[in-house]
């Protein structure tokens, strides 16, 4: 007699292995690494219980990936924030609108609710209640767990057996735990799974970016494509990672079984192996790309204690033509606005008691400020807002963006031409009464407080409202750190406290002798503390995120546009991103102030200053308004035109300058001339012809165009305002730093514009190249002999008797350069510009040095020089690793 078994065919994915990335001389930067993966599987069948028993499932699950101190996978287009709120994570709004179609339905509604401009509470709440059904005391933290894994169960219900990962690269214990717990953990599996690792992640992950599960955006344009992609796989999210998917990604291997109801295999149909992807070789330098990130972040820490002072500053009171000084109470400050020091781990059970100082004087200051805010709520017309202090005038923006950020305050109903709306900008009427006539508008929307009452009166309405702010305000910490802020300053919270925060929090290592000596409440010794640990780079310039907190080195072969170095500062642990994102490291990069997840290599525009000079002097010799030695003579103040711009060494002038000289000194005065000669026809100036004349050149150089490398870049923008003003890189020029070295290699070669790349080649498994990348020459510039003599004569002068003259006495390398600076902005500092290459006579080496709200362009050209001296041996490994120096600043803008 035979019994009948019932089978069913099922199809089990493996992952191929994604190739490396590696460096020009093969040093891995980015593999794959076996590591143990939990996931899940949906294998309850449907009932009116489904939801309740997957959610016991997958709450078990994360208890005990995390008991053994492991992390829980959440890849959710909703985040929670540091201040426990709901918000969308993706700034696509077709991408918002997909994820709500995808849990509704294709128009969004559900049960007569339109869901269409849901904000990310009401969808939280939705999904918690409605379609996943999360019941009991659950915390949002682990809510969003919850409800992460089960809504990309939810994603691969359309595709059978495919598991969902619930946590990757997870210790011994937690797989055994896993295993230990299978007759419960229905559809729980740990095994083996592929992980995306990254060696010295902090130096390549702007380039290199991060992989992760497949978006569904992805999914459809792969695979309308003609490629085979399913909802499980990973793929590149950023970078070359991104950039280079189809050589990367290795084939996916399929084994087909039958399987019993038990899901025991009882016999392979067929087999496919996964293969390996392709190795892609870059034509970074990994050696040169460290030891210049470190010299970016030392020269960045040495501009900035060079302006923080131990006094206070009146910021108001300054001019563009100053620096921009930093007080040190500003420092102590950040160490809290911008999260190296934690608030919320002030309460905790271990809290020391400096903790516990803070946290009981931090309550009462919010608390203080709360109450005075209330009173004035509640008053009949509260306080014009011109007529309050500065920092309650900022506690008022708060609220006002509060509720715009919170979706009650309905900014796209406003009408911007309204008097009142008009007078609350101007900040003649209070908070008070611009709520309560945005109540009176309809411009207030209230459905998002969750309130029973449908029919409010505009009191009530108001009431409301004043609660909610209040609310808000007590227990939010992004509050509570503007609140900080003025009682740091008016020595309410000592600096003391702050800083021996960095030891109570394990930011710096412990050192008793220095505790000690912060105990005494010494404010000379606090300032000489601070500067000392960022001297030693113990804290960072990114960590205090003031100016200057960032920068960009690129550094190329101006021979065939290869890319030897290309650095931004300050980045970020890719590792954390690989696979699937960690929320809170992630939350973390969101929120820091320094943006380190900004590429400011291949995204950061500013002006170029007067590294366009050069731009401008072929454009005026090509077109014949200048010889070569042919002089002008700068009065200082260039009265052809009115108002009339000033040359930066005014009240002073630089004489009677030829186009070399005029390079060499950065002589404004004279640039301005050319500018107008360009534009001036039959005698009359015409800004639009000068521009006309000089864009060509801009664009043959390689400036006026995108730099070619394989990584997301920003569209260059040529000037369209004051061919005067953009004949010195002012005017609306702006470009990115790989377009500045795409036009430095340029010049520095004699007119061979190439395109940069990234990429030398990419190799398959066998050692067999695939792809050669080839040197892509775009245009070969044609110009006269003595223009390009004249460029190359002045640029080698920059160094040798011009403007950065006396930072180049300590090398022997022959190095050509010019200078600049970039304001944009009155109250901040200007934005530091070099560019160069080397030697002179042969270059190898073109390098360009951006520091944004670096002040003086000296630094720049400083830092540029220390790259070629490491790159030729002048200085060594050793020199990296020297504390930070201070150095003399002074008022100028030289550039």
């Amino acid at each position: 007699m035979s019994t009948y078994i019932q089978k069913t065919e099922k199809t089990i994915y493996k992952s191929g292995t994604r190739g490396k990335i590696l460096d020009k001389s093969g040093k891995v930067l980015a593999y794959d690494a076996l590591s143990y993966a939990v996931t899940i599987e949906d294998k309850i069948d449907s009932s009116d219980t489904k939801n309740s028993q997957l959610n016991d499932i997958v709450s078990q699950t994360i208890d005990i990936i995390e008991k053994y101190g492991d992390k829980v996978t959440v890849d959710f287009p909703i985040s929670l924030t540091k201040d426990g709120k709901w918000e969308y994570n993706i700034t696509s709004e077709a991408g918002i609108l997909r994820f709500k179609k995808n849990v509704t339905s294709n128009d969004c509604k559900v049960k007569d609710v339109d869901y269409t401009n849901a904000t990310a509470p009401e969808m939280m709440n939705y999904l918690k209640n409605q379609f996943f059904e999360v019941t009991g005391d659950v915390d949002n933290d682990k809510l969003l767990k919850i409800i992460s894994i089960r809504y990309n169960i939810y994603l691969h219900s359309g595709q059978k057996y495919i598991t969902t990962t619930v946590a990757q690269d997870v210790s011994k214990e937690t797989m055994v735990a896993i295993q230990e717990n299978a007759s419960t953990l229905k559809g729980v599996k740990a095994e083996e799974q592929n992980i995306r690792k990254y060696n010295d992640s902090l130096y390549y992950a702007p380039i290199l970016g991060y992989t992760g599960t497949i978006s569904e955006t992805q999914l459809e344009e792969f695979n309308a494509q003609g490629k085979n992609y399913i909802s499980s796989d990973v793929v590149g999210k950023a970078g070359l990672e991104s950039a280079y998917e189809d050589y990367l990604q290795g084939t996916r291997g399929e084994q087909k079984v039958f399987i019993d109801s038990t899901g025991k295999v009882l016999s392979t149909v067929s087999e496919k192996d996964s293969t390996e992807g392709n190795d892609v070789y870059m034509t970074i330098d990994s050696k040169l790309q460290k030891a210049t990130y470190k010299l970016l972040e030392k020269k960045i820490a040495s501009i900035l204690i060079s302006e923080i002072v131990n006094y206070d500053v009146n910021e108001d009171a300054e001019t563009d033509d100053d620096i921009h000084y930093i007080p040190v109470k500003k420092v102590y400050s950040q160490l809290v606005a911008n999260n190296v020091v934690s608030l919320k781990k002030l309460s905790r059970k271990s809290a020391t008691a400096n903790e516990k100082k803070v946290n009981k004087e931090y309550k009462k200051a919010v608390s203080d400020v709360v109450k005075v805010i209330k009173s004035q709520l509640n008053s009949d017309k509260g306080k014009v807002y011109n007529d309050a202090s500065k920092e309650y005038q900022e506690y008022y923006d708060y609220i006002y963006d509060l509720l715009k950020n919170d979706g009650i305050l309905l900014t796209s109903s406003i009408d911007t031409k309204d008097k009142t709306y008009n007078n609350y900008v101007d900040g003649k009427i209070s908070i008070n009464e611009f709520i309560k006539y945005s109540i009176k508008k309809n411009w207030i929307n209230i459905e998002g407080l969750h309130v029973s009452d449908a029919y409010l009166s505009a009191d009530e309405t108001y009431n409301l409202l004043k609660d909610y702010i209040v609310e808000d305000m007590s227990s939010n910490t992004s509050f509570g750190k503007k609140v900080m802020y003025y009682r740091i300053y008016d020595g309410t919270i000592h600096s003391s406290e702050i800083l021996m925060l960095l030891f109570d929090q394990n930011i710096l290592q412990e050192d008793e002798q220095a505790y000690s000596q912060l105990q005494t409440y010494n404010s000379t010794y606090n300032y000489s503390f601070i500067i000392k640990q960022i001297k030693k780079l113990n804290i960072t310039p990114a960590q205090i995120a003031l100016d200057p907190c960032s920068g960009t080195i690129v550094v190329t072969d101006p021979n065939n546009g290869q890319i030897r170095a290309l650095v931004t500062y300050p980045s970020y642990d890719n590792n954390m991103l690989s696979g699937t994102v960690d929320p809170d490291y992630w939350q973390q990069l969101v929120e820091d102030q320094s943006d380190p997840l900004y590429n400011r290599a291949t995204q950061g525009a500013t002006a170029p200053g007067s590294t366009f000079k050069m731009t401008t002097t072929m454009a005026a010799m090509e077109n014949d308004v200048v010889g070569q030695y042919e002089t002008v003579v700068d009065k200082g103040k260039f009265e052809k035109v009115t108002p009339s711009p000033k040359c930066w060494i005014y009240p002073s002038a630089h004489g009677a300058e030829n186009v070399m000289n005029a390079i060499a000194d950065s002589c404004n005065y004279f640039f301005y001339e050319m500018g107008y000669r360009l534009g001036t026809v039959n005698g009359k100036y015409d800004s639009a012809t000068g521009l006309k004349k000089i864009e060509p050149y801009a664009t043959k150089l390689g400036l006026n165009m995108k730099s070619g490398v394989e990584i997301t870049e920003r569209e260059p923008h040529f000037s369209t305002e004051s061919a005067i003003h953009s004949a010195i890189g002012q005017g609306s020029n702006a470009y990115t730093p790989v377009q500045l070295a795409r036009y430095v290699s340029t010049i520095a070669n004699g007119g061979k514009n190439y395109s940069l790349t990234l990429i030398n080649k990419v190799v398959d498994k066998d050692g067999k190249t695939v792809y050669k990348k080839k040197a892509e020459l775009t245009n070969t510039v044609k110009a006269s002999s003595s223009t390009w003599d004249a460029i190359h004569t002045g640029m080698r002068e920059v160094v040798t008797v011009g403007t950065v003259r006396k930072y180049f006495t300590d090398t022997k390398i022959k190095i050509a350069g010019k200078s600049g600076t970039a304001q944009e902005n009155l109250h901040r500092n200007s934005h530091s510009l070099f560019v160069a290459y080397a030697p002179y006579n042969k270059p190898k080496l073109g390098v360009v040095a951006v520091i944004p709200f670096g002040n003086s362009s000296h630094d720049s050209a400083e830092l540029a020089k220390n790259v070629i001296q490491y790159y030729y041996g002048e200085l060594k490994n050793k020199d990296l690793n020297k504390d930070v120096q201070k150095q003399d600043i002074k008022n100028t803008t030289q550039d």
